[in-house]
């Protein structure tokens, strides 16, 4: 099922650009429309000190109920009311239940309405020798996206959320229709155990962000010195990614880089993408 969403801003000044998101009006599969805001709305009062913040939830709810009584009202308050906005172009997510739904929506505040809670996650992240040397690749092809939100224009973000409440991360996401995903496991350095360990992980962000949406395409990319002694971790790669691509083949590599230099309408560089 495929739900619609807008970003929902306060602008108390029409005349400034200050401007803060509050939340998201989501219209589902039956295009009944939801609110959802964000559970701390004090960031209101830093832009306008005045501002009743009870008032603003109530006004919402109500809004957001006469849309669901008729259609001519979402058509009336589309283009915003008071301070109020509404983001002009809509989002969207795919979700096959009750569960992916509400597991959309919190990613969806975690990115728009909550940023600053993402970064703080994302910089306590540990990062591999393949990440980052895949992750310079991106940035010297001039793909690498500088916000999270740039994935809609369809560049790489790197460390995207797939479930900011589990603390799931992709190390690498494209969006082009389908959202398209990649995992690193750099097995140069480090424990065999712990590096077992670091492939399920691995695994479990592939396999949450499939159940969220069973067309996102996961890519796993293995650095190591012997592939005979890394048998089990890429069996559990492989029934989890739809492909377990060596860095130490150039053709998987080639390929890899000119399919997502395709997915963003670009050209790939002549220059090699990555020394092994």
């Amino acid at each position: 099922m495929k739900a619609k969403t807008f970003l929902i801003s306060y602008q108390p000044y029409s005349n400034r650009d200050e401007r803060c998101t509050i939340g998201a009006l989501v219209f589902d599969n039956d295009d009944k429309a939801r609110l959802h805001l964000a559970f701390n709305l004090r960031k209101m009062r830093a832009i306008d000190p005045s501002c009743n913040i009870s008032a603003v939830r109530d006004n919402l709810r109500d809004i957001t109920d006469s849309i669901n009584e008729s259609s001519i009202t979402w058509a009336a308050f589309k283009s915003g009311f008071g301070a109020i906005r509404f983001s002009e172009a809509p989002g969207f997510f795919l979700y096959r239940d009750l569960v992916g739904y509400d597991k959309q929506v919190n990613t969806l505040l975690a990115l728009m309405v909550e940023p600053n809670k993402v970064t703080n996650i994302k910089e306590r992240r540990l990062n591999s020798g393949l990440f980052l040397e895949l992750k310079r690749t991106f940035d010297q092809y001039g793909w690498l996206a500088k916000e999270v939100n740039e994935i809609d224009d369809h560049k790489v973000v790197a460390q995207y959320p797939i479930s900011v409440k589990e603390q799931l991360f992709a190390e690498f996401a494209l969006k082009n229709g389908k959202l398209h995903i990649v995992e690193t496991i750099d097995f140069r350095a480090g424990i065999p155990s712990v590096k077992r360990l670091e492939a399920q992980g691995k695994a479990l962000v592939m396999d949450f962000a499939k159940d969220l949406n069973h067309d996102t395409v996961c890519t796993a990319i293995v650095a190591a010195s012997d592939h005979s002694e890394i048998k089990a971790s890429l069996n559990v790669l492989n029934k989890y990614a739809d492909r377990v691509i060596s860095v130490n083949s150039s053709d998987d590599m080639n390929s890899f880089f000119s399919e997502w230099a395709n997915l963003m309408g670009r050209t790939l560089p002549r220059t090699p993408p990555m020394h092994s």
